[in-house]
């Protein structure tokens, strides 16, 4: 295949890419790592288009090369390692980072090797991709789809607390994913996923840039902007409102340092949101103050769940003022 017809046949694909690339140079909401990040993420994909496009034109070539019996196998790896990519923008691999590239790291001499172990695949000396007739035949799609599951997962944890309007679009696009996946599996296609790959890290972008504008950087919470956007928005399901003034902020940050003060700001935050009270949402609108919407919900559940924060809290150095009126309709 022809770099031109490479090239035409990826031709949205390199559009959006192209444009993510030059996007990232305007948000001013994403760190400096998140950027460099989803650059690397994009050359990613692009190579994986390139491993995929070289490796179609040797399939039509009548005998056997070392080039197709690494590019297969590279592109198998390429895949998971995408949506590690992908994963890390959001700083979701933190803590124990190894054990998310671990499965990667045991696939890779499995794959590599297949060649010659007849583990996975192996190619005749006429060139033809021939799979083993076990359940190991689908071993890289089924590699890709633990990390799909594993990416959406992380993704509803980490902003659990936003609601699931703001998930939707990801969501989408996981389900999809899947779906494709599957469809693959069934009908033993082999099928170029950078489009794919392509369309998800546009749409996670977006997302992510969406909901790092509504969070307070500090605390992981809505911010006070989206606390009065909320407030309009939202009005017609709002049924409470709580307000909540941490004390001796300011008495922290002097005798202890504004390092301490942000230990404590977000110490509270996870006592706001931790447990299994939904259909709220928190937000940090000030310095020390913190205000929660309920959404269709009683006075007792959110007399309970005062109850509850105040419990949470009680296991902290910190102590906070909370205040609650019912909206009446």
């Amino acid at each position: 295949m022809s770099i031109v017809a490479l090239t035409l046949s990826n031709y949205i694909m390199i559009a959006e890419l192209l444009g993510l690339w030059f996007l990232l140079e305007s948000n001013v909401h994403l760190t400096k790592r998140t950027i460099n990040i989803t650059r690397c993420v994009i050359i990613l994909i692009v190579f994986e288009a390139v491993c995929w496009g070289v490796e179609r034109y040797l399939r039509e070539i009548g005998y056997l090369t070392w080039a197709r019996i690494i590019l297969t196998p590279t592109i198998y790896i390429l895949h998971p390692i995408i949506l590690i990519g992908i994963m890390d923008m959001a700083e979701f691999l933190k803590k124990r980072k190894f054990l998310f590239y671990l499965p990667v790291i045991i696939s890779a001499p499995i794959l590599y090797s297949s060649q010659w172990t007849h583990l996975i695949y192996w190619f005749d000396e006429n060139n033809l991709y021939i799979a083993v007739d076990s359940i190991m035949r689908y071993y890289p799609y089924l590699l890709f789809m633990l990390y799909v599951i594993v990416f959406f997962a992380l993704f509803t944890i980490r902003y659990t607390h936003f609601g699931t309007s703001e998930r939707r679009g990801i969501f989408i696009c996981v389900v999809v994913s899947i779906v494709g996946v599957i469809f693959h599996l069934i009908l033993e296609m082999d099928v170029d996923y950078s489009t794919l790959f392509a369309s998800l890290l546009l749409v996670y972008y977006l997302s992510l840039s969406l909901l790092t504008a509504k969070e307070d950087t500090l605390t992981h919470l809505l911010n006070r902007q989206c606390y009065f956007a909320d407030s309009e928005k939202r009005k017609d399901s709002i049924t409470a409102v709580v307000s909540v003034d941490m004390n001796d902020l300011k008495k922290i940050n002097d005798t202890q340092g504004h390092a301490a003060g942000d230990k404590a700001l977000v110490t509270v935050a996870e006592c706001l949101t931790k447990g299994k009270f939904k259909n709220k949402r928190v937000y940090r609108i000030g310095g020390d103050e913190y205000a929660i919407f309920y959404m269709k919900k009683s006075e007792e559940y959110v007399k309970t769940d005062i109850e509850y924060m105040q419990e949470e809290l009680a296991k902290t150095p910190y102590v906070c003022a909370f205040g609650y009126e019912m909206v009446k309709k």
